[in-house]
């Protein structure tokens, strides 16, 4: 089935959310290598830019900031939905079976949703200098990091727990 094409009004709620998905992976791939390029490429723009006098100048460099600030939001939110979408198609009724692809999804959903309590992780346990100052705020630090790696891990086990508990709908 074209990914443009409308999908049937009885479609599974599966097959709606892997659409989303898809959709969402489209503007991630296009925002991504854009924002990138307009990032490399940020002197000679904003020389272009300055040339410009007056009202010009400021239509044009408000124009330059709001690229800046809004073409990164759309490239990871497009990945993040991306991710979201398709975690959730895998779990809910579809038309057609991917099995290999709702194991790559749900293994990359896995390890994004636990990937920032790896991190806290990771900088409490790679904090091993010898504290220069106060050795209550050095510990006080490391104890925040594993408090946080805590809270980030149980807030997604909470999120796969009903998930992997049950088989997936197709």
């Amino acid at each position: 089935m074209p990914i443009f094409s409308p999908l049937p009004e009885n479609a599974a709620p599966g097959d709606h959310a892997r659409r989303r998905g898809t959709l969402c992976l489209l503007s991630a791939l296009v925002a991504t290598p854009l924002t990138a390029w307009i990032f490399l490429n940020l002197q000679p723009f904003w020389l272009g830019v300055t040339s410009l006098d007056g009202a010009a100048f400021a239509l044009v460099a408000t124009l330059f900031g709001a690229i800046l600030v809004v073409s990164p939001v759309i490239s990871v939110a497009g990945w993040l939905l991306t991710l979201w979408y398709g975690v959730e198609s895998v779990f809910m009724p579809r038309e057609r079976r991917t099995p290999t692809a709702d194991i790559v999804i749900t293994g990359i959903g896995l390890v994004a949703w636990f990937l920032p309590t790896l991190g806290f992780l990771a900088a409490a346990v790679l904090t091993h200098k010898d504290p220069q100052g106060d050795h209550i705020v050095y510990w006080q630090g490391i104890g925040y990091k594993l408090i946080a790696a805590a809270v980030l891990a149980w807030l997604a086990w909470r999120y796969w727990r009903s998930k992997l508990h049950r088989k997936p709908d197709v």
